[in-house]
């Protein structure tokens, strides 16, 4: 009875363990997904754009994009998934469907948004004006209505990502 009781003690320490360990990945994913963008889009470009000019951050600001959104992201949403399925016994089902508005809201940016956004991008460079303000270039992307729809459409699926993966954490933590 006493090595059961021991043996019983170990394996409930062990699963613990590798909770703990799943979870601080799982947080550490979602901080990628909050962290990534936030620095990315709303701290990061502001500045450069008024640093660099609208025709020198362009270019390297739509490699950012494209990189980001094709393994960063996408890379970070995956894991949390899978580490809510792993936790899904003691874990409430919030968590499991906040990290699908996370992945879900990601791959539309990834898949069909954002590369074309980066096309309209890239028409727009070579027509738009120059002397854009850095908030009407994150409102309008430029002034053609496909290049402005698209970026305020990127911006919505970013902050859906950002609202899944906020509530996925405080859940995560909680």
């Amino acid at each position: 009875l006493p090595f059961q009781i021991a043996e019983s003690h170990n394996m409930t320490s062990a699963m613990t363990s590798s909770n703990s360990i799943i979870r601080t990945v799982d947080i550490l994913a979602n901080a990628m997904l909050i962290g990534v963008p936030a620095w990315v889009f709303f701290l990061q470009s502001p500045l450069l754009f008024q640093f660099m000019g609208r025709d020198k951050f362009l270019s390297p600001m739509m490699r950012l994009t494209s990189l980001m959104f094709r393994w960063t992201l996408p890379a970070c949403a995956v894991v949390s998934v899978f580490c809510s399925i792993i936790l899904m016994n003691d874990a409430a089902g919030i968590e499991f469907y906040s990290s699908l508005v996370s992945l879900g809201s990601v791959l539309i940016n990834a898949v069909v948004v954002v590369p074309k956004a980066l096309q309209a991008g890239k028409r727009a460079i070579r027509t738009a004006d120059n002397s854009q303000s850095a908030t009407a270039f994150a409102v309008d992307g430029g002034h053609q209505s496909d290049t402005r729809t698209l970026h305020q459409t990127v911006v919505v699926f970013v902050v859906a990502m950002l609202v899944g993966a906020i509530s996925h954490v405080h859940y995560v933590v909680n």
